[in-house]
């Protein structure tokens, strides 16, 4: 009953503000309806940001509309629905207007915009990361908010991707602007951050996600590297398979941060093998360190035989092949897994997969077949 209500509201609220459903020289969107979205809507629902994204693009070419949402930002009401104070909504509305160097000037508050942006709301979070891309590109405003990057990167826990867009566009101009030496304290905890970047669904969230986890390693000081060590090496799977990506400035970056992460770690058979782009031989490289690293890139590759593209599912089905030569012996109930995430990839649109993905399972059911005693032979005679 909620959820069917709630589509009646948001549909509701979309022909209210769409642009083509009243004339463009009347001031139609009301106070009524602007407050209502910040006010009533659920305020971690992306089709609420969508609907104040919407006000917001209006607001710029209709100066009643600007007046509008300026005049609800000074509504003290708002104060006691997000546990604000009046000096934090003053910053609110500075998001809003012309960015003059004054402006940005009573913009730039870190303390009051860290409190901000923890701010379960999705419209005010926008507002605040539109003013910190404002400010991030300024290299002396960059500076004054270096601190506020993991705040800004927690803001991904909405998986909004017009969030992670401002969030990582905001991260990349800092570290542009703030050099390696003021960047080194807060790199490691931003590097954590962005792994799960990679594989989202927006081409733009993983090209700017890849590309500065590329530029966090650089700024990665020495005594640093150890706990960084770690990050990187969960980064290597998913920029191998990213490399396949059918977006190909996804593929690319992907490429050129995965020779980064090779330099990083000081591994120069990966580093040969991706600058090549040999993605068989990346594979083996990866899968030849021990049977235990294996094992473990095994399983965090079943995910990505649910991927919308067939080049990501097709690589990783052809990495389970060779993760399973690797890693020794697998238990029945390992195997059983296996098999059921590959089994609906008989039926993949794609032949290669199906063909793949088929061998495979084959495969497992021998093996699983095998008496104990044969396993176990098998798995102490593998081939070094």
């Amino acid at each position: 009953m909620c959820q069917r209500l709630w589509s009646s509201s948001r549909e509701t609220w979309e022909a209210r503000v769409h642009p083509y459903s009243r004339p463009s020289s009347q001031c139609w969107v009301s106070r009524d309806v602007q407050m209502s979205v910040l006010t009533d809507l659920p305020h971690s629902d992306s089709t609420t940001l969508d609907i104040w994204k919407r006000i917001l693009s209006l607001a710029e070419n209709s100066e009643c509309i600007l007046d509008v949402l300026c005049s609800i930002l000074q509504d003290q009401e708002l104060c006691g629905i997000f546990n604000i104070t009046p000096a934090e909504l003053d910053l609110l509305q500075l998001t809003l207007i012309h960015p003059t160097e004054e402006n940005l000037q009573e913009l730039c508050k870190p303390a009051l915009l860290q409190r901000l942006l923890k701010i379960e709301s999705l419209p005010v979070l926008w507002l605040v990361l539109r003013g910190l891309v404002l400010l991030s590109e300024r290299p002396e405003m960059a500076i004054g908010i270096r601190d506020l990057l993991p705040d800004v990167m927690k803001t991904l826990r909405f998986a909004n991707t017009s969030i992670a867009l401002k969030a990582s566009k905001i991260s990349r101009n800092v570290m542009t602007h703030v050099g390696k030496r003021e960047a080194h304290p807060i790199v490691v905890e931003l590097a954590e951050k962005l792994l799960p970047l990679f594989s989202r669904v927006s081409s733009e969230v993983q090209v700017g996600s890849i590309l500065l986890f590329k530029d966090v390693m650089e700024a990665v000081m020495w005594w640093q590297k150890r706990n960084m060590r770690k990050t990187v090496h969960r980064g290597l799977l998913p920029l191998l398979f990213q490399m396949s990506d059918e977006t190909p400035s996804v593929a690319e970056a992907s490429g050129e941060a995965l020779v980064r992460c090779a330099k990083f770690l000081n591994w120069k058979e990966l580093k040969r093998q991706a600058k090549r782009k040999g993605k068989m031989e990346i594979k083996e490289c990866l899968l030849r360190q021990d049977r235990q690293t294996a094992n473990e890139y095994l399983w965090l590759s079943l995910p990505y035989l649910q991927n919308s593209q067939a080049s990501l599912r097709y690589e990783a089905v052809e990495f389970i092949g060779l993760a399973l030569q690797h890693s020794g012996h697998q238990s029945r109930e390992k195997l059983n897994v296996i098999c059921s995430a590959l089994q609906p990839l008989r039926g993949d649109a794609h032949p290669a997969v199906r063909s793949v993905a088929t061998g495979i399972i084959q495969r497992c059911q021998g093996q699983k077949a095998e008496p104990p005693q044969r396993r176990l032979i098998g798995m102490c005679c593998w081939p070094c």
